[in-house]
């Protein structure tokens, strides 16, 4: 009986063992040695439910940091690691001095977090020596391992792994010879007290010693000496300043910018981020590419596995940015070869786009066909050469404010906007990312610049300021008698505002009066259409704005309603009853911003891009409407349609 009890006690155990081992299948992966490993001890996805905490250290906030840590903060949300939902990052920063980075480092080993991440050569030798209760994921740095992270890629402290980027010298110098066959003499400005620098000049006097060139050097230990060091290099006969990405030097970049361009001297510079603050190119990292390629190893370590199971890698997506402004500026063209690889390389690489409306309207539907056919009909593939993503405030200004927060944390080679309200908003939020507008009525008026010309310097676009002029014209010969129009308006739009003011202006000047009625939501402007029938107008000549072109099947029912005449100035309206349009194509407005944007795409910055109107008009003529309301359109207006 005993027996029987003990039998039947190991069975219940074994069962229970059972379900227990299936349960915790789910969390359960191999590992190349074949051991055991759960999801929570080094799987790349976020664990749900779990919350993460990062320590972030760095030398100074820059453009290169700034740049590596966006694609880092991607790659990390791709895995499901979410900043402010289950992810918590303390940051804490050296302000661009040596000595700060040891106590920095000594600070946060004490703070509650699940890693440390560390940026710059120099961070990594004082991290080092400091941290020793967590482990530290490293990235953005030239020389990890002479900074003292281990022997090799595979043999390094247990506590400590990351991602190292070595710039590519020789291009750089094979590069400055391309664009500057005469060149003797190269400057160089750099801390002698940074490794990742030491390294990095060492390797270029190596290079270099044999082709007939000179390296000037001229060493720093702190940022305020960085000024005068490159005016002492302007002052020994240079061809070229070589700036490498010397944390102490990127900190003055706009001194030593300042210098070269008052002794006309050519920038060259291994870091991308830098080259449209002066530089005439730079042939170096994509910071972006190094970060995001991190975010793995940062996944690896917040989920428990150990620095020491993972191996250093070495980790570079080379670029070359040019500076056609500064070029033009020096008088110097680059080699063919270049501005060909630059192409190839936008095409190889998919350019990532975004394109947002303000509302769903017909203008808004046909910009977007029209840049996309442009993009089509330059080449362009969608999914190969570009991606476009495409957002829609449904007319909402709370909507349009969390896109515009959401576009301006991503990293985009352009942006798309369609209408005033959408471009208004981006233009206070991003400033370094080339923006192309379209289906904005004024952008002087909405504050986009002084001028077509004189604009702000990361935007171009195309205005679709009607022709006011001409359809007043058109109305009077097709109404006789006509002595008052009617249009809605949208007040909290500066460009509805705009083509109201305007249209007032020509009516006045062939002698009618204007009456335009306001309103702010649908439901206003089928009462505005109504208090406008009335006022006994003669004729509506529709302005298009947000509102009234998603809202502007009411307008037309209040004409046909009261057998009022009804003219507009987009072409769907036609469609929809008008008698005759004026239209400045919003199709071809789009069309137009595609073209813009192949310009940019080909190294043309925006700033240089005048805005232009709409370089097609339309007139369009009903004759079902033309019938109804008892009007004839002249001869010469019907012709202008075919």
């Amino acid at each position: 009986m005993k027996i029987r009890k003990f039998i039947n006690g190991l069975v219940a155990l074994g069962a229970a063992a059972a379900l227990l081992l299936l349960s915790d299948l789910e969390n359960r992966v191999g590992s190349q040695d074949g051991k055991e490993q759960t999801k929570e001890e080094g799987g790349l996805h976020a664990v749900k439910g779990r919350t993460y905490k990062i320590g972030l250290t760095y030398f100074a906030p820059d453009a290169t940091m700034e740049a590596g840590l966006v694609g880092l903060w991607d790659g990390l949300k791709e895995l499901g690691f979410v900043e402010d939902s289950n992810l918590t990052i303390i940051r804490q920063h050296a302000n661009g001095e040596m000595a700060n980075l040891q106590p920095i480092h000594l600070n946060m080993d004490n703070e509650d977090v699940n890693l440390i991440l560390i940026n710059t050569t120099p961070a990594i030798t004082a991290a080092v020596s400091t941290v020793k209760k967590h482990p530290m994921v490293f990235t953005m740095t030239y020389s990890p391992l002479e900074a003292g992270a281990g022997k090799s890629y595979t043999d390094h402290l247990p506590n400590i792994t990351g991602v190292g980027s070595f710039p590519p010298v020789e291009k750089t110098f094979d590069f400055i010879r391309d664009v500057f066959p005469n060149v003797k003499r190269i400057g160089t400005v750099y801390n002698s007290s940074e490794i990742n620098s030491v390294k990095v000049v060492e390797k270029a006097r190596e290079y270099i010693k044999d082709k007939g060139i000179t390296l000037i050097e001229n060493t720093v230990v702190n940022t305020s000496e960085v000024y005068q060091a490159t005016y002492a290099l302007c002052l020994k006969n240079i061809d070229v300043v070589w700036v490498t990405g010397d944390n102490t030097a990127l900190q003055s970049m706009p001194g030593i910018v300042k210098v070269c361009k008052d002794n006309k001297i050519p920038l060259i510079l291994n870091d991308v981020d830098y080259v449209e603050q002066g530089a005439l190119a730079a042939v170096g990292i994509g910071w972006y590419a190094t970060g995001k390629h991190t975010a793995p190893f940062v996944a690896k370590v917040l989920n428990g596995e150990s620095p020491a199971n993972i191996d250093i890698e070495n980790y570079v997506e080379e670029d070359i940015t040019l500076n056609q402004e500064v070029a033009k500026t020096l008088g110097i063209t680059f080699p063919d070869k270049y501005i060909q690889m630059k192409k190839k390389a936008k095409r190889e690489n998919p350019l990532k786009l975004c394109l947002i409306h303000y509302v769903d309207s017909p203008n808004s539907e046909n910009v977007e066909k029209g840049v996309r056919d442009e993009l089509k009909r330059q080449g362009m593939v969608e999914g190969t050469d570009f991606t476009m993503k495409t957002f829609n405030a449904q007319g909402d200004n709370a909507t349009l404010n969390s896109i515009t927060e959401s576009v301006a944390g991503e990293k985009w080679d352009l942006i798309f906007a369609s209408s005033t309200p959408t471009i208004q908003s981006l233009a206070k939020k991003i400033k370094n990312i080339p923006i192309v507008f379209s289906n904005v009525g004024d952008p002087v008026k909405a504050g986009l610049g002084n001028s077509f010309t004189d604009h702000l310097p990361n935007m171009t676009g195309v205005s679709t300021m009607s022709d006011f002029d001409g359809l007043v014209n058109l109305v009077i010969e097709t109404v006789p008698g006509i002595k008052t129009i009617g249009t809605v308006f949208t007040p909290n739009e500066v460009n509805s505002v705009a083509y109201k003011d305007e249209l007032n202006k020509a009516a006045l000047k062939r002698g009618l009066k204007l009456i335009a009625a306001p309103a702010g939501s649908a439901t206003e402007v089928s009462d505005a259409s109504l208090s406008l029938v009335s006022n006994r107008i003669n004729a509506f000549t529709q302005i298009s704005d947000n509102l009234t072109a998603s809202s502007g099947s009411s307008i037309i029912k209040a004409a046909y309603d009261a057998r009022i005449p009804y003219f507009g100035f987009i072409t769907e309206q036609i469609k929809s009853g008008a008698i005759a349009v004026l239209a400045r194509d919003y199709y071809i407005a789009g069309v137009d911003a595609g073209k813009q944007a192949m310009l940019i795409f080909d190294g043309k910055s925006p700033k240089d891009i005048p805005y232009q109107y709409v370089s097609k008009t339309s007139y369009l003529v009903n004759p079902d409407a033309m019938h109804y309301f008892g009007v004839k359109v002249p001869k010469k207006y019907i012709d202008l349609s075919n």
